[in-house]
């Protein structure tokens, strides 16, 4: 196996194990609060607390990548990150387990801007197939995670589901070290986190990634309850319909790479666009028997779709000595800003129901599908 082959697919197990960290607590929610003595509306808490942390900090992560080379980033942040769950072991009470998952997502958030940068500058001939192979490995994490964390904590402990992810991301940053890429001379900027949006093009990119954060958010976490309290399926098979989204998404993330590689990204990420808007009219306006099926497969495709075509973009459009602040404040206006849309679209769901927020997430890929209208104009990639 070439050695660029095999380096893409550590990559993508960081990427993966990065996740992972993660989608131990969704499954353990229950025995987590309960062995702590904690409410869900604590627990809550600190969830929202610990992904904050994780997008903001891609802000420090993306600008540092650029300063003291991406490889070793990554490999501090997946390590370092991994390390943190050797906390949970002695975490006998809410203020412990806090103070872990802040110190892990702190940690793991240096990655993603880093590795975004590095894959670009690794595989500057074919980012956007290369980006899709990063983040389907991403993917594949996110699917199977939840059910190995699950096994593992009835079977031993909850804690031990932590460790063991996190043994394996300090084992994968150790194997990262292998990684050599030429990123050129490091020098120090003076440049600030905004700096990047002067370059033309960017600053639209930028709309589209907030509004695109807003609809993922909103959508990954309301869709289950949608299904079981407005269109009266079980819980079992509302959580299935979610995991098949993002399994349905490793097939767009592979898609959307290759097809902006060989197509150009400003088209790839009108026509991904248009299949989330085709995605709710079909959710909102079909039998629900119809209607949920297609949902899953049309929207799992597209939403994961765009997101290689974006980095890939980023990549054309980012000057070389910029690249790793560029992913930090993209990765931010999705993850971090973004999830606001929880809030807004939570008090939608309370105040009228889950039908009318799923109907104000069908308006939001309205938005969304003009701002890939001006980028494709404005664009000429």
């Amino acid at each position: 196996m070439k050695k660029d082959t095999v380096d893409l697919l550590v990559l993508g197990i960081a990427h993966s194990l990065n996740h992972s960290l993660f989608l131990v607590l969704p499954p353990l929610l229950g025995n987590i609060a309960d062995d702590l003595g904690a409410s869900l509306t604590t627990i809550g808490l600190i969830s929202t607390i610990t992904f904050l942390t994780y997008g903001t900090g891609a802000l420090i992560g993306g600008p540092l990548s650029d300063r003291l080379g991406s490889v070793k980033v990554a490999r501090i942040s997946i390590g370092l990150g991994g390390l943190m769950s050797l906390i949970f072991l002695v975490a006998n009470n809410v203020y412990l387990f806090g103070a872990g998952m802040f110190l892990m997502a702190l940690w793991a958030s240096f990655y993603h801007p880093t590795a975004n940068g590095l894959i670009a500058k690794a595989f500057p001939e074919n980012t956007g197939s290369s980006m899709g192979i990063h983040n389907a490995a991403g993917n594949f994490g996110q699917v199977f995670t939840p059910t190995v964390a699950f096994l593992l904590g009835i079977t031993f402990s909850w804690r031990i589901s932590f460790v063991f992810f996190g043994l394996l991301s300090v084992g994968t940053s150790i194997f990262m070290n292998r990684i050599k890429v030429d990123e050129g001379e490091i020098q120090k900027s003076d440049k600030t986190y905004f700096d990047f949006i002067k370059t033309p093009g960017l600053w639209i990119v930028l709309l589209y990634n907030v509004v695109v954060g807003f609809l993922f958010r909103s959508v990954d976490l309301f869709f289950p309850s949608f299904l079981s309290t407005d269109l009266q399926y079980t819980g079992g098979i509302a959580a299935f319909a979610n995991s098949m989204i993002l399994f349905f998404g490793v097939l767009g993330q592979l898609l959307g790479g290759r097809g902006s590689d060989r197509v150009g990204p400003t088209k790839v990420l009108l026509i991904t666009t248009a299949g989330m808007v085709a995605s709710f009219a079909l959710l909102m306006f079909l039998p629900a028997s119809i209607a949920v099926p297609l949902f899953v497969v049309v929207y799992g495709i597209s939403m994961f779709g765009h997101q290689p075509t974006v980095t890939n973009l980023v990549s054309q459009l980012s000057p070389r000595n910029m690249m790793g602040l560029a992913y930090g404040v993209m990765f931010f206006s999705a993850f971090g800003i973004g999830s606001l849309s929880t809030t807004v679209i939570g008090w939608v769901a309370d105040n009228y129901s889950l039908t009318a927020a799923f109907w104000a997430n069908g308006a939001t890929s309205l938005i969304l599908l003009v701002v890939a209208l001006v980028i494709r104009v404005k664009i000429k990639k």
